[in-house]
């Protein structure tokens, strides 16, 4: 019986803010991932501070934290992509760190799985924001895991460290987090991987009404 390695998987988001709420939760579906049997690393956008995206400009013109950002993600078996909502659609932010991913060069993220993240102040744009992460991570040629977790009204839905506060939502926080990490394993068995995917046991949800979430 093949004995495989752990996976890796890479968060890749937050805004600008101290206290990103899109960073809160991806640092909590990071922790999922982790005790699911992955090596994590998270690239928060706030602390690395990325200059702007120049088509054509090679890698080499960039400073060491743009390197930092495409070396992990080359590495990763699987991403968690969050990102915060502002007019309706993904942060100027996120979709800036997501340009710089044609640095890696076709095929891209060919083999490997995105799991989506959003945030937003109100009932709408978390929605909008997912689904250009979806087409982002298409054209990039990833593999998006079939849970996306959007959170409206964020304001609400973590307290003042950081924690989220309703139990589905962490519940679901903590799905995507396994999940990522399950179908990483099943996608590359070629590798000598190796968390045990018979341990990794993901249930995928129902979205039914939960009358204890605002607007979820």
């Amino acid at each position: 019986m093949r004995v495989n390695k752990r996976p890796t998987v890479i968060g890749l988001g937050g805004t600008l803010r101290p206290q990103s709420r899109s960073l809160w939760a991806l640092i909590h579906a990071l922790d999922a991932a982790h005790t699911a049997g992955a090596d994590v690393d998270l690239l928060a956008l706030h602390n690395l501070r990325l200059p702007m995206y120049l088509p054509d400009a090679p890698l080499s013109a960039y400073e060491n934290n743009v390197a930092q950002v495409i070396e992990s993600v080359r590495d990763a078996d699987a991403l968690l992509w969050s990102t915060g909502a502002y007019h309706g659609t993904l942060a100027g932010v996120t979709k800036n760190a997501l340009d710089f991913l044609e640095l890696l060069g076709a095929p891209y993220l060919d083999g490997k799985v995105v799991g989506i993240i959003t945030t937003a102040g109100g009932d709408i744009a978390a929605v909008n924001a997912a689904n250009a992460l979806v087409h982002t991570a298409h054209a990039l040629r990833a593999t998006v895991a079939p849970l996306i977790v959007t959170i409206p009204n964020a304001a609400d839905a973590f307290d003042e460290r950081g924690r989220v506060i309703y139990s589905k939502r962490a519940r679901r926080l903590d799905q995507l987090g396994e999940m990522v990490v399950k179908l990483a394993l099943e996608r590359q068995p070629h590798k000598n991987t190796g968390a045990d995917t018979a341990s990794l046991s993901v249930v995928y949800p129902k979205f039914e009404k939960d009358n204890s979430t605002p607007d979820a």
